[in-house]
């Protein structure tokens, strides 16, 4: 038998693991903070199946002097940061070219397809019912300029398969009676869910995982020797010795990348949310809000309004005018929200060509990649681990990976 390690115990790394070890393989899985308690957390709960759109635009040449000066809009650039990355910014340039981005969101295409199959696999061993709703997303355009602005996005989601019904305004109110009438039309994602508790939902798949023998150790990964024998992990004064290792630590994969000997062009996507105390059921579904690029979500513990892209790297304070901002704006759409109950930034792995790393080490074949899912991490976790699991067995996924290789940079 297999003895597997995983570095990282968010969303990706607990589906990894879920399918290993049913696989019957030996599989411990590390992080030096609790599982899903990171970027797992704090995110807008969307399964979000038809988000096949990358951040990457051949509008953003024109639109990122606008950025660093707009304070309401869903992308954010934080110059400095910019300046000192040069290559991580000019090789996400590169990946706005229009020919990529329609290969990169075909790529995400054939992923996404099969992000709910892969989850529902879980979900029939896994009792999390009670945390997921299916009333499908709706998104709100402020403006007939902003709604002709997506027309190019929404025939690429069509051409990737995903079902766009567009909702006049009397059309939305009746959907949702309590929002303000701030909007021109919307969107909805026909066939999309939501969770209200994604925390439980990460919980529950880590305990089926940690009760079928797996195991959990709270540790911080320091070094990584390996050979072509066994893959050593350092802890501080200790180590343990692994037949492979997979990588899932989102945003701090590259260190832990390093020690091995690969180096990849990880940045971050910064996301916020605002959770108002509001019990009560204010709003049905996912509310997402194009001019700022965030979600608000009735889930368990309030309304939360969650979303953004701030490219502004792992160290930098969070940015209060943004938390700020998304309160303004959640008010703006939703007037009856109650007082501020919470505020949380997170931290999402992101690539220049805003595709994931999935696969093996060019240095080690014992070792694999899985992270990089940028904002869409929670919809891909399961699928993800099922590729994982297929690789370590030998076996060819069902789906093309090649775009995915960590061999592409």
């Amino acid at each position: 038998m297999k003895n597997i390690a995983i570095a990282g115990a968010g969303i990706v790394g607990i589906s990894c693991a879920y399918f290993l070890q049913k696989s019957g393989f030996k599989v411990t899985l590390f992080d030096n903070n609790e599982p899903g308690t990171m970027t797992s957390y704090g995110h807008a709960c969307t399964f979000a199946d038809y988000a096949s759109i990358p951040v990457n635009s051949p509008t953003l040449f024109s639109d990122i002097p606008l950025m660093l000066l707009k304070s309401d809009g869903p992308l954010a650039v934080d110059f400095f940061h910019v300046i000192k990355n040069p290559s991580w910014t000019i090789n996400f340039l590169k990946n706005c070219r229009q020919s990529r981005v329609e290969y990169i969101s075909s790529s995400l295409a054939r992923l996404l397809q099969h992000a709910n199959i892969s989850y529902d696999e879980i979900f029939e061993e896994v009792e999390v019912k009670k945390y997921i709703k299916n009333e499908e997303a709706l998104y709100l355009y402020e403006s007939k300029k902003a709604f002709e602005e997506v027309k190019v996005s929404t025939l690429q989601r069509i051409k990737n398969g995903i079902d766009v019904r567009e909702l006049n305004k009397e059309e939305i109110k009746e959907l949702e009676p309590n929002l303000a009438s701030v909007y021109y039309k919307g969107q909805v994602f026909t066939g999309s869910r939501h969770t209200t508790n994604p925390l439980a939902i990460s919980k529950k798949i880590f305990k089926s995982f940690t009760n079928n023998g797996g195991k959990f150790l709270q540790k911080k990964i320091t070094n990584v020797i390996h050979s072509d024998k066994n893959v050593k992990l350092s802890f501080d004064i200790e180590s343990q010795i692994f037949d492979q290792f997979i990588v899932s630590a989102g945003a701090w994969s590259n260190i832990i990348a390093n020690y091995i000997g690969d180096n990849f062009p990880l940045d971050t996507e910064r996301g916020y949310h605002v959770l108002f105390d509001h019990t009560e059921e204010l709003i049905n579904r996912p509310i997402g809000w194009s001019q700022s690029g965030f979600y608000l979500i009735q889930i368990e513990e309030g309304i939360r309004a969650a979303g953004t892209v701030e490219i502004a790297g792992l160290h930098k304070k969070p940015n209060e005018k943004r938390i700020r901002m998304i309160e303004r704006q959640a008010r703006k759409i939703l007037p009856q929200l109650g007082k501020v109950k919470k505020e949380w930034m997170g931290f999402r792995p992101t690539l220049p060509d805003s595709l994931p790393v999935i696969g093996p080490s060019k240095k080690n074949s014992r070792i694999f990649y899985a992270f990089g899912h940028q904002h869409i991490g929670w919809t891909l976790a399961a699928v993800t681990g099922k590729i994982i699991d297929s690789l370590i067995k030998e076996t060819q996924p069902n789906i093309d990976i090649q775009a995915f290789s960590p061999n592409r940079f």
